[in-house]
């Protein structure tokens, strides 16, 4: 930790659980998405080094939870496929996590969620049909991701909706890959020391309640709002962050 809570500034202080509120409305809402709209955000005030695990480890409760209550839908098959190239794609994010500098890691960052952003507007067209060899790219390609800035979601979203057509099977088996991938990101966080600092304990502990709120919220929101209303609001989060840290970092 760069530094200890009581030396962040207030303003600051304030954000971090005002964007883990929103992070986790929109997870409850969409059932995705979380750590892709909060680490842009909390990239303004904390690094990488200190967003990513710490939203990972909230990942850890809400993904886990969602994982178990509907693991009777889960495509197996499909996990096994997948889980391989994961690992690898994590581990080589891990690597990089740690030794990347600071500039082009907040230009990947900001890039990364601004063609997300565009994705999205432009109607988020999936793949049709998908070979299990693509397992492999999308899988190391979502691992990368889901250790540098904790977005994988998207890309192992990408490759299961070209292999799984059920509405409750996609999912389940998307919300077991993403447990998946939390769990393994925490053990490499643990293993190269950025998950071992006491300070990160403490905000994970005090943003639990946040995060539940959160969770709550937006269930309640996805009662009201279409879902394509919902994509639009993540998508307009998503370039404005997108640009945003791309304008910093460039500067």
């Amino acid at each position: 930790m760069p530094a200890s809570l009581p030396d962040l500034p207030i303003h600051v202080l304030i954000a971090i659980p005002a964007v883990v509120l929103l992070a986790y409305t929109i997870f409850g809402a969409t059932g995705f998405g979380s750590t892709i709209i909060a680490v842009p955000l909390l990239a303004h005030a904390l690094p990488l080094t200190v967003s990513v695990p710490l939203m990972t480890s909230l990942d850890l409760f809400a993904a886990t939870g969602t994982a178990l209550r509907n693991r009777a839908h889960v495509a197996w098959r499909e996990c096994r496929v997948l889980a391989p190239a994961l690992v690898i794609g994590i581990a080589l994010g891990a690597a990089l996590l740690v030794s990347l500098p600071a500039g082009p890691a907040l230009v990947s960052l900001g890039a990364f969620v601004t063609a997300y952003g565009v994705y999205i507007l432009a109607g988020a067209h999936r793949l049709r049909r998908a070979p299990a060899w693509l397992a492999w790219p999308f899988g190391i390609a979502g691992g990368v991701f889901s250790a540098l800035f904790g977005t994988g979601g998207p890309v192992y979203m990408v490759f299961l909706s070209a292999r799984i057509h059920d509405k409750s099977t996609l999912r389940a088996t998307a919300s077991l890959m993403v447990t998946l991938s939390v769990w393994l990101r925490l053990a490499f966080f643990a293993l190269t020391g950025v998950l071992l600092h006491a300070q990160l304990f403490v905000l994970v502990l005090a943003l639990l309640p946040v995060m539940a709120l959160g969770l709550h919220l937006g269930h309640r929101l996805h009662q009201r709002l279409s879902s394509a209303g919902v994509l639009r609001l993540i998508a307009a989060l998503l370039l404005i962050n997108g640009v945003t840290l791309l304008a910093r970092a460039l500067a």
